[in-house]
């Protein structure tokens, strides 16, 4: 009797041990699925969206017809547009040939500058105020609560999130606003990033429309350090935080 008893005992500690694991087991839900599915279609639709000949006419138009309009309506619109998905490099390539001949190129930079400024701002708010409520909602429809970024990491998450390669600037900038970085870190950051960018590709195009070779080379030269250095600082930062953030190491 002591024999059976001692087994039911068993048998029970063994339902209860399952009924406690198998949960557990089962994390992975069709709304889990739901949303996998969700982020490899936006994967690849903004891949398809970066690789369309024709996407890429129409921005070639639309950056010419800027660049008749005018500095004033050109700058305003490297302010806007690219909160909006339209690419920051192009206005970047255009602004130095266009403008350095009459406005000089040190006023280019500041003016190109101040856009990226605003861009950063506008995109900022944009994700604070009307991404993140909708975000968070999703997300909790998902049972996956929105990461809260702590004090002391926020600049290292700037950085590794504006040395990653793959997303463009825009999509950066909205990873950072919806996760709160602060605005500090967050436009130091972005801005240091983009004014090498900007310094090399304005003087080179400003040397290339007055056939300048030597500021040519000079710009060239400034635009190899940048890169360089970049791509030290993202190996740099990939090895130092990529296991705990799951970040792959591979140059872009």
């Amino acid at each position: 009797m002591a024999y059976f008893d001692c087994a039911n005992s068993r048998l029970q500690d063994s339902e209860i041990v399952d009924t406690t694991v198998q949960p557990s087991l089962r994390w992975w839900t069709p709304r889990h699925f739901l949303l996998g599915t969700g982020l490899v279609v936006m994967a690849a639709l903004l891949v398809w969206l970066t690789t369309n000949p024709g996407l890429r006419e129409a921005v070639a138009a639309i950056v010419l017809g800027l660049r008749e309009a005018g500095p004033v309506m050109f700058f305003l619109a490297m302010a806007v547009l690219p909160a909006v998905g339209f690419p920051m490099m192009a206005f970047t390539l255009a602004a130095g040939p266009v403008f350095g001949p009459t406005l000089g190129p040190g006023w280019v930079i500041a003016w190109a500058l101040l856009a990226v400024l605003g861009n950063l701002l506008l995109s900022y708010w944009l994700a604070t105020r009307a991404l993140r409520p909708v975000v968070s909602r999703m997300l909790a429809w998902f049972a996956i609560p929105l990461p809260e970024v702590p004090a002391q990491g926020t600049w290292q998450l700037a950085l590794i999130v504006r040395l990653l390669p793959g997303p463009p600037f825009w999509v950066q900038s909205y990873l950072l606003g919806i996760m709160r970085v602060p605005v500090l870190p967050y436009l130091t950051i972005s801005l240091l990033v983009m004014a090498g960018y900007i310094v090399a590709l304005v003087l080179g195009g400003d040397a290339i429309a007055r056939g300048n070779g030597r500021l040519a080379f000079v710009a060239a030269g400034i635009l190899v350090v940048v890169v360089a250095v970049l791509q030290l600082l993202r190996q740099r930062t990939l090895r130092r935080h990529g296991p705990a953030s799951g970040l792959d190491s591979s140059p872009p």
